[in-house]
């Protein structure tokens, strides 16, 4: 506990999934989290937050929209003075064939699994700067660095902010401004694919697969590793990934 205490957090895709474990895992360590999400249903987050003592304000905001994201920059530091971690969260998935992937396909992932992680990065790393202090954790995947099937699109681009987050380590940590990655293997979440929750047989032969710890990985799972890379244990922490994937990766 209080690991984060005196910290003021962003976190978005807060209202399911990795997004809202990490948000209350956050508070529950000391910080103060500004909950934001497209979906007003992130405002049960907040209020779980505050039901167990914590500090959080909602606000709702659209990632594909830049003026929506430079909003919540502004509501961040007029709630709570300052930004201390940005925890990119949000993110959608397509999966299937690629001849079946489509400009449609291609725009909405490009919108908001890598575009909105830039604007949101744009719009908080002057105030860290100022402040000579931060951290930055990117939710990428193991899709970034392992072949994957029908998630090509998805896959690219996770691909592209594991890159950029390494880049853009180079040109911030002696700003005082960490930059890390976080790739998530087969979390159990709204984004699973449905098959996987009702098909008993099909879930298993995916863990059989692709989880040697042999089950499928829980959002907390993914929170306990963003509480390390958010807190001052981590200062000497910048330009990683961390695979957390229940052997994913090890899997060939």
């Amino acid at each position: 506990m209080n690991r984060l205490n005196g910290k003021t957090a962003i976190v978005t895709g807060a209202a399911s999934g990795i997004g809202k474990a990490t948000a209350i895992m956050f508070a529950n360590e000391g910080a103060k989290v500004i909950v934001t999400d497209v979906a007003d249903s992130g405002r049960a987050t907040e209020e779980a937050i505050k039901e167990s003592g914590g500090d959080a304000a909602f606000f709702q905001c659209d990632l594909r929209d830049k003026d929506s994201i430079n909003d919540l920059v502004q509501f961040s530091i007029k709630t709570y003075g300052h930004i201390d971690i940005l925890f990119n969260a949000a993110g959608i998935l397509v999966n299937k064939p690629f001849l079946e992937h489509n400009d449609d396909d291609l725009m909405k992932l490009f919108e908001v699994n890598y575009r909105s992680i830039i604007w949101t990065m744009q719009g908080v790393l002057p105030f860290m700067a100022k402040r000579g202090k931060g951290s930055v954790i990117n939710v990428s995947s193991v899709s970034a660095v392992r072949p994957e099937t029908n998630a090509y699109y998805y896959g690219g681009f996770k691909a592209g902010i594991y890159k950029m987050t390494k880049d853009l380590a180079r040109e911030f940590s002696p700003q005082g401004i960490r930059m890390n990655t976080i790739l998530p293997g087969p979390i159990e979440t709204n984004m699973t694919p449905e098959i996987f929750i009702t098909d008993p047989a099909a879930r298993q032969s995916l863990i059989n697969t692709f989880c040697p710890v042999g089950r499928f990985g829980k959002p907390e799972d993914i929170a306990y590793c963003a509480v390390y890379l958010a807190s001052d244990e981590a200062e000497f922490v910048t330009g990683a990934s961390f695979a957390i994937d229940g052997g994913a990766c090890i899997t060939g």
